[in-house]
């Protein structure tokens, strides 16, 4: 008999999907990867679930926050499979036949100051990402060098404080540093591969990626074609060999998975990979390739429920 696993998916985009596209949760539109009926089909057990506002200017982006909060509130009322997660006693509701969504703020720009942060504490943030791409009030992403900056220490203090888990994808290298050093969480990389493999200034170093398995987090293999490898068709093989990577310099205890689904076009995906419910696909890879159950068991839940376990209140 198959056996069938918990399954933890560390970063989709389902709110900015369903705004920036201007579509339904529920629509049967197959250029969405995640939608209703995919999702429930999936077997995925517990999604951290994107606050992404970078697509607006900068003056809009605490309101776009806001209103994604209320998408995700529509679909707690609409949709019973679907619950919020905001601690460790929520996430044992995983025996019952239910959805968990736990917020995750990628790029901390609608967090104004320290008040807004304790209104979107209430609200159910649990996971913060400092920066997206670009330099904000409190660092630099990945696209421009630079350290973290004052306002950056005074929110992972204050993060700290409310057991907010730090996100360090998306940071530059400098504040990557600044930050981990900083925060007294155990940290995670919700959706990076290894540089080394693919050398895009979104994945993340030898040392980084040892850094993060150190302070006990996590680092989630993403899905998104260009973070993978230099191809024109990404295949399921070349996910492998992120998966192998990561497993060997983070060690099995500090793998998990970050798909980033619906975060980019469908085409921007491996083959195969064209709805959240595909992402079973990867367990039946790593079961091909005779990865031991117990590896694979810690990748898809085990290692990041640890996390939660610990830095969830």
């Amino acid at each position: 008999m198959k056996k069938q696993r918990y399954l933890i998916d560390c970063h989709q985009d389902i709110a900015y999907s369903i705004r920036a596209n201007k579509r339904p949760f529920n629509t049967d539109d197959s250029s969405y990867m995640i939608t209703l009926d995919e999702t429930i089909k999936s077997g995925l057990k517990l999604i951290f679930s994107t606050i992404f506002v970078s697509h607006v200017k900068r003056e809009k982006r605490y309101e776009e926050a806001i209103l994604q909060l209320k998408e995700y509130e529509k679909i707690f009322k609409k949709y019973i499979p679907f619950y919020k997660v905001k601690s460790n006693n929520d996430i044992k509701l995983k025996k019952r036949n239910k959805i968990g969504l736990l917020f995750l703020m990628e790029g901390a720009d609608p967090i104004r100051n320290l008040s807004d942060l304790d209104y979107f504490y209430l609200k159910g943030l649990r996971i913060l990402g400092l920066t997206w791409n670009k330099e904000n009030k409190y660092g630099f992403g990945a696209s421009k060098s630079g350290p973290l900056k004052k306002d950056g220490y005074k929110l992972i203090e204050q993060m700290d404080k409310k057991s907010i888990t730090l996100d360090l994808s998306h940071l530059s290298y400098e504040s990557f540093w600044d930050a981990i050093n900083t925060t007294n969480l155990i940290p995670i990389a919700t959706h990076s591969n290894s540089y080394f493999l693919r050398r895009h200034k979104r994945n993340l170093t030898v040392s980084q990626l040892k850094a993060i398995s150190n302070k006990g987090g996590t680092c989630g293999l993403v899905l998104y074609n260009d973070f993978i490898a230099q191809k024109t068709l990404i295949t399921m093989d070349d996910l492998f060999n992120q998966f192998k990577y990561l497993l060997s310099k983070c060690g099995e205890d500090h793998i998990a998975l970050g798909s980033d689904i619906d975060g980019a076009p469908i085409n921007d995906f491996p083959i195969g990979i064209r709805k959240s419910s595909d992402l079973y696909k990867i367990i039946e890879m790593l079961e091909k390739k005779k990865i031991n159950s117990r590896i694979i068991d810690k990748f898809t839940s085990k290692n990041i429920l640890r996390v939660l376990s610990e830095n969830l209140t």
